[in-house]
């Protein structure tokens, strides 16, 4: 009997719980219910063929400009220049972390992987040889390109 009791109590607090829910929800006059929703019997075809479209490629908006050597010889000469006058003028210590950056930078676009080398530039002005950096380091490796590529 006294599991028979214990079992009326539990139900009674759940109904009562229940209550006390929704009495809490009707004062704050909100209430939402929906009714029982059954889905519908589904079959699966035995092949299911899904069909993507596929995007016509893009259209090449400009054509490739081509850049002559003799030009892009031009400019890294004219680098090698810049840099030379501006070690010459205010010393080899002048911008030697941006120069070093820039040159780099230029070399490893002109030239690929090899163009690393110009790091040799700031090993020198680190290791108090500074004057080496006069050389015109981007102008060798370019023409090493242009001379290795035909």
């Amino acid at each position: 009997m006294a599991d028979e009791d214990a079992g009326r109590s539990r139900a009674s607090e759940r109904g009562r719980r229940d209550r006390d829910r929704r009495d809490r929800d009707d004062e704050t006059g909100f209430r939402f219910s929906l009714p029982p929703v059954v889905l519908p019997e589904m079959r699966l075809p035995e092949r299911i063929r899904l069909v993507f479209p596929i995007p016509d490629p893009p259209e090449k908006v400009s054509r490739p400009t081509k850049v002559r050597v003799s030009w892009v010889l031009l400019a890294v000469v004219l680098a090698d220049a810049l840099d030379a006058a501006v070690v010459l003028a205010a010393g080899p210590e002048t911008l030697t972390w941006a120069r070093a950056a820039v040159g780099l930078v230029a070399a490893a676009f002109l030239v690929g992987g090899p163009g690393l080398l110009y790091a040799w530039e700031l090993l020198a002005v680190l290791g108090g040889l500074g004057w080496l950096s006069v050389a015109p380091t981007l102008t060798v490796l370019v023409l090493a390109r242009i001379v290795l590529s035909q």
